[in-house]
């Protein structure tokens, strides 16, 4: 397992987190992943510092929003598998785990807020709801979970990916490309409360979301296309 573990960059995209940052990353020490990137997305607080204090790697991301982000923890990360979380508190490292070892399997797993769904605002749970029915509807998957911040992807197959979006809509369009081109599937993760301020705007983003999903559909040639593949979960993974 520990082989494994060295096997994975975690990578946490930040934006004024400097309540939760060092907590974060103390967290994903102790699950015993020591491969960290921080990508810092100009933050006017002391994350970038506090991070920087820690021991792991940080960087500046180029580009603008959630996506730059992205794209800048892919253009760095040099390990076969990568895996996304937030730098709130919100995910819990020892998840890692468990996403890392279904990456043998998969070009993506996604992180399912199952335990502590309490945890997501109502208004933000109905709006996902919604984003799920429709993206499934239009790409032809059975996902439960599309905008979940914890996810993985093996690290070839990410740097295959192209994005034309640039908000909190990155997941959906990491995932439209997924069930076209890749293997993609689910394991349920914890969800905590979150430290800091909320920055994702239920109405405004919700929107911009629900929009995103039809034009990837349109654009990744997913409508009406049965493209998603579900694989079976390890039977040692609980």
């Amino acid at each position: 397992m520990s082989e494994l573990k060295n096997m994975v960059t975690v990578v946490i995209p930040v934006l004024n987190e400097e309540e939760a940052i060092e907590q974060v990353i103390r967290d994903v020490k102790n699950a015993d992943f020591h491969n960290i990137l921080v990508v810092d997305g100009y933050s006017t607080d002391q994350t970038y510092s506090k991070a920087k204090n820690n021991g792991v790697q940080v960087v500046y991301q180029e580009g603008s929003g959630k996506t730059g982000a992205i794209e800048t923890a892919i253009n760095n990360v040099e390990t076969p598998f990568l895996v996304f979380m937030d730098g709130d508190c919100t995910y819990d490292p020892q998840d890692i785990t468990k996403i890392a070892h279904q990456l043998l399997y998969s070009d993506m797993i996604i992180g399912v807020r199952t335990i502590g769904r309490e945890n997501i605002p109502f208004l933000n749970r109905f709006g996902n709801w919604v984003i799920n029915f429709e993206f499934n509807i239009l790409h032809g998957t059975n996902l439960i979970d599309v905008c979940s911040g914890m996810y993985g992807m093996r690290t070839s197959f990410a740097k295959n990916l192209e994005f034309v979006t640039s908000g909190f809509d990155v997941e959906v369009e990491i995932a439209s490309q997924a069930s076209k081109i890749g293997v993609i599937s689910e394991i349920p993760i914890h969800y905590n409360a979150r430290v800091g301020q909320q920055k994702l705007q239920p109405f405004r983003d919700g929107l911009q979301i629900f929009y995103s999903v039809i034009k990837f559909a349109w654009k990744n040639g997913n409508l009406g296309k049965m493209s998603y593949h579900r694989i079976p979960n390890d039977p040692h993974i609980k």
